[in-house]
């Protein structure tokens, strides 16, 4: 799937906003923790690392897809033993909790604290899922199978990104312009891949069908792999887990 040119998108953006908020949709907005029955509240936790950084982020909402929740003491969120400040930002998806750690941190444990005292501890730990280390090659004309460090759950998604470290001609756009305005020879500079596990679930296949029109030279192959989880504890309002790992290596685009 090629990334579509980005500049229609960056011109209608303001009116996209102002749809959005015309809508009603409740998500922009924020209650506070205090204005609403306790058992309404929906947690939702969401853990992305790599090997440099872990990104840790907790969302509440006022019944599924509703308004955000504000936290108010005596109401809290704490990360592994600590408490979760909150984002000093919340445009557009509300009130958030959130920290960022250095290196890669697998166990979690998330304790929730709402205004009537009752907590709510949740857990998740996860394998990271790495590309096979080295510069990887990538073929335009034939197909190519990358191993991977541990086999893919039945319950993981993965997705594989791959991305020319050379800039397309036009920096608007992943594709490069059309040669001769012949839309067909435009090549591709960034690309989601829909490609296959093999048998065994530990290796990925690049077939060349994805990648004929590939620029060739240096890239950067991206795989990230996930999976949802359900809550151990929550309130009747219910909410989710889910964690993401990315894995990147250099990659050569050949023929």
């Amino acid at each position: 799937m090629k990334i579509s040119n980005a500049r229609p998108v960056v011109k209608i953006l303001p009116l996209l906003i102002l749809t959005f908020a015309a809508l009603g949709c409740e998500v922009l907005e924020t209650v506070e923790s205090t204005k609403i029955p306790q058992s309404e509240i929906q947690q939702t936790y969401i853990v992305s690392a790599n090997r440099e950084r872990t990104t840790v982020t907790a969302h509440f909402y006022h019944g599924s897809w509703g308004k955000s929740v504000d936290l108010d003491a005596p109401s809290r969120i704490e990360h592994n033993g600590a408490e979760l400040p909150q984002a000093a930002i919340s445009f557009p998806f509300g009130t958030r909790y959130e920290k960022t750690m250095p290196g890669l941190q697998t166990a979690h444990s998330f304790l929730y604290t709402n205004h009537d005292g009752k907590t709510f501890r949740n857990e998740l730990s996860f394998e990271p899922l790495e590309l096979e280390s080295g510069e990887i090659i990538v073929s335009r004309s034939k197909e190519v199978k990358i191993a991977l460090s541990r086999r893919v759950g039945n319950e993981e998604q993965i997705s594989v990104t791959l991305k020319s470290r050379a800039a397309a001609p036009d920096a608007g756009n992943s594709n490069a312009e059309p040669v001769n305005d012949k839309i067909g020879d435009r090549e591709d500079y960034e690309t989601s891949l829909n490609d296959e596990l093999d048998a065994t679930r530990t290796a990925i296949i690049l077939k060349p069908k994805n990648l004929r029109k590939f620029a060739r030279g240096k890239a950067v192959l991206s795989l990230e792999a996930s999976r949802t989880h359900a809550l151990q504890q929550s309130a009747p309002a219910g909410g989710s887990m889910r964690w993401s790992y990315t894995s990147s290596r250099d990659a050569n685009v050949l023929d």
